[in-house]
Protein backbone atom coordinates (compact mmCIF):
# COMPACT_ATOMS: atom_id res chain seq x y z
CA UNK A 1 0.00 0.00 0.00
CA UNK A 2 2.77 2.41 0.98
CA UNK A 3 4.57 1.65 -2.27
CA UNK A 4 1.40 2.42 -4.26
CA UNK A 5 0.94 5.83 -2.54
CA UNK A 6 4.59 6.71 -3.17
CA UNK A 7 4.24 5.74 -6.83
CA UNK A 8 1.14 7.92 -7.19
CA UNK A 9 2.99 10.89 -5.67
CA UNK A 10 5.84 10.45 -8.13
CA UNK A 11 3.38 10.29 -11.04
CA UNK A 12 1.61 13.43 -9.80
CA UNK A 13 4.92 15.28 -9.50
CA UNK A 14 5.97 14.18 -12.98
CA UNK A 15 2.61 15.24 -14.44
CA UNK A 16 2.83 18.60 -12.66
CA UNK A 17 6.39 19.12 -13.94
CA UNK A 18 5.31 18.32 -17.49
CA UNK A 19 2.45 20.80 -17.19
CA UNK A 20 4.81 23.54 -15.97
CA UNK A 21 7.26 22.91 -18.84
CA UNK A 22 4.40 22.98 -21.35
CA UNK A 23 3.04 26.26 -19.97
CA UNK A 24 6.46 27.95 -19.93
CA UNK A 25 7.15 26.82 -23.49
CA UNK A 26 3.75 28.02 -24.69
CA UNK A 27 4.17 31.41 -23.01
CA UNK A 28 7.63 31.97 -24.47
CA UNK A 29 6.47 30.99 -27.96
CA UNK A 30 3.46 33.28 -27.76
CA UNK A 31 5.69 36.17 -26.62
CA UNK A 32 7.92 35.61 -29.64
CA UNK A 33 4.96 35.22 -31.97
CA UNK A 34 3.32 38.44 -30.75
CA UNK A 35 6.03 40.79 -32.01
CA UNK A 36 6.08 40.76 -35.78
CA UNK A 37 6.26 44.55 -36.12
CA UNK A 38 9.99 44.66 -36.80
CA UNK A 39 10.71 46.87 -33.81
CA UNK A 40 14.10 46.61 -32.17
CA UNK A 41 13.85 45.88 -28.45
CA UNK A 42 16.59 46.61 -25.93
CA UNK A 43 16.14 43.09 -24.57
CA UNK A 44 17.08 41.74 -28.01
CA UNK A 45 20.22 43.89 -28.19
CA UNK A 46 21.59 43.40 -24.69
CA UNK A 47 23.74 40.29 -24.80
CA UNK A 48 24.01 40.35 -28.59
CA UNK A 49 27.44 39.48 -30.01
CA UNK A 50 29.49 42.13 -31.80
CA UNK A 51 31.89 41.05 -34.54
CA UNK A 52 34.72 43.03 -36.09
CA UNK A 53 35.49 43.52 -39.77
CA UNK A 54 37.53 40.31 -39.75
CA UNK A 55 34.51 38.35 -38.49
CA UNK A 56 36.03 37.72 -35.07
CA UNK A 57 33.93 38.25 -31.98
CA UNK A 58 34.80 41.49 -30.20
CA UNK A 59 32.44 41.07 -27.27
CA UNK A 60 28.80 41.56 -26.48
CA UNK A 61 26.43 44.41 -25.67
CA UNK A 62 26.00 45.00 -21.96
CA UNK A 63 23.89 48.14 -21.96
CA UNK A 64 22.40 50.94 -24.04
CA UNK A 65 22.85 54.66 -23.41
CA UNK A 66 19.70 56.63 -24.23
CA UNK A 67 19.59 60.37 -24.93
CA UNK A 68 17.10 61.57 -22.30
CA UNK A 69 15.96 64.52 -24.41
CA UNK A 70 15.67 62.95 -27.84
CA UNK A 71 14.89 59.41 -26.69
CA UNK A 72 17.20 57.67 -29.17
CA UNK A 73 20.05 55.26 -28.53
CA UNK A 74 23.32 57.20 -28.34
CA UNK A 75 25.69 54.35 -27.52
CA UNK A 76 25.74 50.61 -27.24
CA UNK A 77 28.05 49.58 -24.41
CA UNK A 78 30.38 46.82 -25.58
CA UNK A 79 32.17 44.55 -23.12
CA UNK A 80 35.57 43.42 -24.35
CA UNK A 81 38.62 41.70 -22.91
CA UNK A 82 39.26 39.98 -19.65
CA UNK A 83 38.35 36.47 -18.67
CA UNK A 84 35.28 35.28 -16.73
CA UNK A 85 34.29 38.84 -15.82
CA UNK A 86 37.76 39.82 -14.55
CA UNK A 87 39.63 42.56 -16.39
CA UNK A 88 36.74 43.32 -18.72
CA UNK A 89 36.57 46.79 -20.16
CA UNK A 90 33.52 48.65 -21.43
CA UNK A 91 33.39 50.74 -24.59
CA UNK A 92 30.70 53.23 -25.52
CA UNK A 93 30.22 52.62 -29.24
CA UNK A 94 28.15 55.19 -31.15
CA UNK A 95 24.96 53.53 -32.35
CA UNK A 96 25.69 54.81 -35.86
CA UNK A 97 28.96 52.83 -35.93
CA UNK A 98 27.17 49.49 -35.59
CA UNK A 99 25.54 47.46 -38.35
CA UNK A 100 22.70 45.19 -37.28
CA UNK A 101 22.29 41.74 -38.83
CA UNK A 102 18.86 40.68 -37.51
CA UNK A 103 18.94 37.39 -39.43
CA UNK A 104 22.08 36.17 -37.65
CA UNK A 105 21.31 38.12 -34.46
CA UNK A 106 24.61 39.94 -34.29
CA UNK A 107 26.08 43.38 -34.65
CA UNK A 108 29.10 44.31 -36.74
CA UNK A 109 31.61 47.04 -35.99
CA UNK A 110 34.20 48.29 -38.48
CA UNK A 111 37.10 47.67 -36.10
CA UNK A 112 39.67 44.90 -35.68
CA UNK A 113 40.11 43.29 -32.28
CA UNK A 114 43.67 44.61 -31.97
CA UNK A 115 42.50 48.17 -32.69
CA UNK A 116 39.72 48.03 -30.12
CA UNK A 117 42.36 47.79 -27.40
CA UNK A 118 43.20 51.45 -28.20
CA UNK A 119 39.59 52.64 -28.16
CA UNK A 120 38.43 54.98 -25.41
CA UNK A 121 37.05 52.66 -22.78
CA UNK A 122 36.27 52.56 -19.11
CA UNK A 123 35.96 50.30 -16.10
CA UNK A 124 32.51 48.72 -15.84
CA UNK A 125 32.19 49.95 -12.24
CA UNK A 126 33.36 53.49 -12.98
CA UNK A 127 31.46 55.04 -15.88
CA UNK A 128 32.77 58.37 -17.15
CA UNK A 129 30.69 61.38 -18.14
CA UNK A 130 30.13 60.32 -21.76
CA UNK A 131 29.27 63.87 -22.79
CA UNK A 132 32.87 64.84 -22.00
CA UNK A 133 34.29 61.79 -23.81
CA UNK A 134 31.99 62.22 -26.82
CA UNK A 135 34.52 63.82 -29.19
CA UNK A 136 37.13 61.09 -28.57
CA UNK A 137 34.56 58.34 -28.94
CA UNK A 138 33.10 59.56 -32.23
CA UNK A 139 36.56 60.30 -33.67
CA UNK A 140 37.84 56.82 -32.82
CA UNK A 141 34.94 55.11 -34.60
CA UNK A 142 35.07 57.65 -37.44
CA UNK A 143 31.40 58.49 -37.10
CA UNK A 144 30.13 62.08 -37.41
CA UNK A 145 28.98 63.52 -34.12
CA UNK A 146 25.27 64.21 -33.86
CA UNK A 147 24.23 67.84 -34.24
CA UNK A 148 23.32 68.94 -30.75
CA UNK A 149 22.70 72.61 -31.55
CA UNK A 150 18.96 72.08 -31.18
CA UNK A 151 19.42 70.32 -27.86
CA UNK A 152 19.64 72.17 -24.57
CA UNK A 153 21.89 69.47 -23.19
CA UNK A 154 24.85 71.06 -21.45
CA UNK A 155 28.39 69.86 -21.91
CA UNK A 156 30.19 69.72 -18.62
Amino acid sequence: MERQVCGKKVLHLLAFGALVVTLVTALSLSAQARDKSGVLKASDLIGMNVHGTDGKKLGDIKDLVIDPEEGGVEYAVLEFGGFAGVGDKYFAVPWEALQLDQTNKKLSLDVHKKDLKNAPGFDKNNWPDLSIEEVKIYEFYEVPQPDRNQSVRSKR
